[in-house]
């Protein structure tokens, strides 16, 4: 009987170590488990903390973006008003509105889906943050992408004003061209040879012409001088002008001293195929490739703070317009 009972008394010990063998192994199991979860949680507590950042990065942004759109608007309330009987103006101001208003609404939906993810809630467990955490930053990646899409279409609409602004319509336009050491290495280096001035008008309805510089050179010009060019563009009235352009063309440098501006003249050639109607968007330039020497322009008053200033005339003397 003792014998039986100090069997048994074995049996049920050895049972028993095997039950907490499991335990101790069951324990070392789950203190795994929590280590893994509590670094999954912190990994998800910083990547909420970036989310967060990015949401106040993107709210920035929003406020920065109504405030240029607020400021686009009044210029281009100012602009309609100072234009209003010039239909051209006028139908390129309402197309830049009808743009403004679409990016007002883009710009509402970007405000609204925030405001979603702001107060979303992520969750006191690691599954559902993890799926919040990934959504919020889905989101967030379409929304980056849509104010990036929205810094472009400002950028354009911005350089859309600033040509309207300067815009001239009686066949003088002055150029202010700055930085201008820049712009000479570039020419140097053949990374841009030349520049394009705006667009300006010869009459309301007239020419449409621009400027355009070597700074140095072109032609025989190259390396020596600086070559000033006069451009006829394609305008929408070319159908109702006089062919070949003739008006006197004066170029002239001005001097940020008073002391000597550099000029030169000339009449268009109208044997030239760059003075008939434009049949692309611009015709061959044609001017002075000799228009000032390189060593003449560094030693006088022309370069004041990177900057010259070319003034384009056109003389209006017998034109006629539609």
């Amino acid at each position: 009987m003792v014998y039986k009972a100090l069997k048994k008394m074995e049996v049920n010990t050895k049972g028993l170590s095997q039950k907490v063998q499991s335990l101790i192994n069951d324990k070392r199991e789950l203190a795994f488990k929590v280590a893994n979860l509590n670094e999954s949680l912190a990994v998800a507590t910083q990547s909420l903390s970036a989310c967060q950042q990015r949401l106040e990065k993107v709210e920035r942004n929003i406020l920065e973006h109504r405030r240029d759109l607020t400021q686009t608007r009044q210029r281009l309330d100012m602009l309609t008003t100072e234009t209003a009987t010039m239909d051209q103006l006028t139908r390129q101001f309402e197309e830049i509105r009808t743009k403004m208003r679409d990016q007002e609404k883009k710009v509402s939906i970007v405000e609204c889906e925030i405001m979603r993810l702001d107060s979303r809630n992520f969750g006191s467990q690691i599954g559902p943050q993890s799926e919040g955490l990934s959504s919020c930053e889905r989101r967030l990646d379409r929304t980056e992408h849509q104010l990036a899409l929205h810094d472009i279409q400002l950028a354009e609409h911005d350089i859309k004003v600033q040509m309207l602004e300067a815009t001239s319509y009686d066949g003088t336009y002055l150029w202010k061209i700055d930085d201008w050491a820049r712009r000479f290495q570039d020419s140097v280096s053949n990374k841009t040879p030349s520049i394009y001035s705006p667009p300006f008008f010869i009459g309301r309805f007239g020419y449409k012409v621009c400027a355009r510089v070597y700074p140095n050179g072109d032609g025989i010009g190259k390396g020596t001088h600086v070559s000033l060019f006069f451009v006829m563009m394609r305008g929408e009235y070319d159908a109702l002008l006089q062919w070949p352009f003739r008006q006197k063309v004066t170029f002239r440098l001005l001097d940020q001293d008073h002391q000597r501006d550099v000029t030169d003249t000339f009449r268009p050639d109208p044997k030239s195929s760059s003075f008939r109607m434009p049949t692309t968007n611009m015709n061959i330039a044609s001017g002075c490739p000799q228009f000032i020497l390189l060593s003449d322009l560094q030693q006088g008053g022309y370069i004041r703070n990177d900057t010259i200033f070319i003034k384009i005339s056109v003389d209006m003397t017998g034109f006629l317009g539609p």
